[in-house]
Formats: C-alpha cells, structure tokens, sequence
C-alpha cells in the first residue's frame, strides 16, 4: 500500500512495522499471558507505525483503519504467519475495506 505525496515518491505503508513486528513475534508464547501481552505489543507498535506512516505522506488515518489492520497483524502472527505474509494480508483487506489505493 502507498501513498504519493506531492513532491516525493511513493512510500509503502507500513513498513517500519517489519522491524518491529519482527521482534515481537520472536517471543515464545509460552503461555496465555504472554500471548495477550505480545499481541498488545504487536498492535501498539503497529498502530504507531500506521500514524507514523500517514503523517509522512501529509495524509489522515481513515478511521479505525490503523485498529483494524493490526488487529489482523496480530491474529496473523498468532497464526504463525510471517511478519511479511501478515502485513501482505492486512494490507490487501485494509486496501478494499478502506478504500485505498495501492
């Protein structure tokens, strides 16, 4: 998913979520706990991300956009998806919910 600013080229949306999701999703679930504390984690530094990224290209976070499309990293990640397989996912369904165009 990118966003063309007037005066730059076109940036992927979320991409500094790969770094962070990375680690997160590295922790071992040893138990429910940690599972629910992981995908908090996941979904913080995601939902940053997602506002960080929008600022950058001037524009407003549709609304419940950035909820909805970590909320999705998370439960990919849980499903044992790969950082990049669950931002690949997320992003076509925020794509088509939200109206956005690649």
């Amino acid at each position: 998913m990118a966003v063309n600013s007037p005066g730059t080229a076109s940036r992927p949306l979320l991409l500094s979520l790969a770094g962070s999701a990375l680690l997160l999703a590295s922790l071992p679930a040893l138990a429910q706990g940690l599972n629910n504390m992981r995908d908090q984690l996941i979904i913080h530094y995601c939902t940053l991300a997602v506002n960080a990224d929008f600022a950058k290209a001037g524009k407003t976070v549709p609304a419940g956009l950035a909820k909805d499309t970590c909320t999705c990293v998370a439960e990919q990640v849980n499903a044992r998806a790969t950082i990049p397989q669950a931002e690949a996912i997320c992003k076509q369904q925020a794509l088509g919910n939200y109206n956005l165009s690649p």
